[in-house]
This record gives structure tokens, sequence and C-alpha cells, in this order.
């Protein structure tokens, strides 16, 4: 790899050291209800009412692959990978030797949200159009989104120390590179993350959660 190379990849990624140059061809469906199924049964080991549905990510442009819902209690984590063109995207930006635990990873994140949202934290990511006007409003609505952004990502990091421990630098690099590539003000967590790589891999003694509270309230 040559000097210029690696400065624009340590552009793109905002970190130490360059990412993989190897890519994966797009995740099939099967790739992403695997890491979703993973998910899933990590969140019922830990107590938590989450179920898994699949859908068809046909038409859905811009669509997350991999989501979740929750009504009355319980959580629904929703895989709409097929014909989704946001799906073959970004899974086609991960190194291949990488393209699986970072899978899981993600749908770990909404796994994290799904804690959060069971123990009375807000979740909706719109507001209003008839208040959406007020500037202070609207900071204060995006840093309430930011804080859970960061708090699902915190929980990733967690899964990768205690499950990945050997590629947690590689898995939390790819997660910066993804964040910084698709950057916006509400889910901006590449401050956390960096903290996060720095700091290396911490056990989490199975209790994910609360590793990622301990690392959102001291990051913050």
């Amino acid at each position: 790899m040559n000097k210029l190379r690696a400065a624009v990849l340590l552009a793109l990624a905002g970190c130490a050291a360059a990412a993989p140059m190897a890519k994966a061809a797009p995740a099939t469906e099967a790739q992403w209800i695997a890491a979703a199924t993973e998910a899933v049964a990590y969140g019922r080991a830990q107590g938590l009412p989450i179920d898994l549905e699949v859908v068809d990510g046909n038409g859905l442009p811009g669509h997350t692959p991999v989501g979740l819902s929750s009504e009355n209690g319980r959580c629904t984590l929703v895989v709409s990978a097929s014909k989704n063109p946001t799906a073959d995207k970004l899974s086609s930006m991960i190194a291949p030797d990488l393209l699986e635990p970072f899978l899981a990873g993600a749908a770990m994140h909404e796994v994290g949200h799904c804690h959060r949202r069971l123990h009375g934290f807000p979740h909706n990511e719109k507001l209003l159009p008839v208040v959406a006007w007020i500037a202070p409003l609207r900071d204060w609505f995006a840093r309430r989104v930011r804080t859970e952004e960061a708090y699902a990502d915190m929980t990733s990091v967690a899964w990768i120390a205690r499950f990945h421990p050997e590629r947690y630098t590689a898995l939390v690099n790819e997660m910066l590179r993804v964040r910084t590539r698709f950057r916006e003000p509400k889910h901006d967590t590449v401050a956390l993350l960096e903290r996060a790589l720095a700091e290396g891999p911490q056990d989490a003694n199975e209790n994910l959660f609360a590793l990622a509270d301990e690392r959102l309230n001291r990051y913050r």
C-alpha cells in the first residue's frame, strides 16, 4: 500500500490505522438473518422480550437492512435485506473476513436500542412538524437521538469485546469507517467509537448493557 493510498484511507476512517482494503461481495439475505438470529438469541438470554421478523426490502431505498420496532413492552428485530440496495451498499464496504461478525454487531446495535426502550428511554426519531421549527427544541431532540445511537454503538462494541476480542480493533475500525462515510449529526458517534478503539476491548462479564451504560456515561 503506497503512502498516498494509506493517507486517503486514514482520512476516510478518521482513525489511527488504515482499514482493510479487501471488499466483500454484498451479504446475502441469509447472512443478515443469521446475524439477527444470533443477536435475538443473546437478547432473549438476557431476558428481553424480543422477536425476529423478515420482510422484503424491495422498494425501501435508504431503509436500514436491520432495524427495530417496539410495542406493548416487546421488541421486534426486523430484517429487510432482500432486494434492499442499502443492505448491498453497506455490506460491500466491509472486509470479507469481518463481514459476518460485523453484521452480528450491527444486529446487536438494535438489541441495545431494545434494552433502552424497554427501560423507559424515549426512542422516536421524528420531531413533530408543529414544533420542528424551534431551534433549541431541534438541538435538544438531536442530542437525545444521538445519545440513543451512542448507547447502541457501545452495545455493539461491548459485544465485539466479549465475543471477538481478537478482532476488536479491526471491527471497531469498520464501525468507525461506516459512521464516517454516512456521518450526519443525529447519528454521529465517531468520537465515542474513537475512544472505545483507543481503550481496547473490555470484558463485559456477559452484561453488555452495563458496559455500554458505563462507557456512555464516561465518554459524554
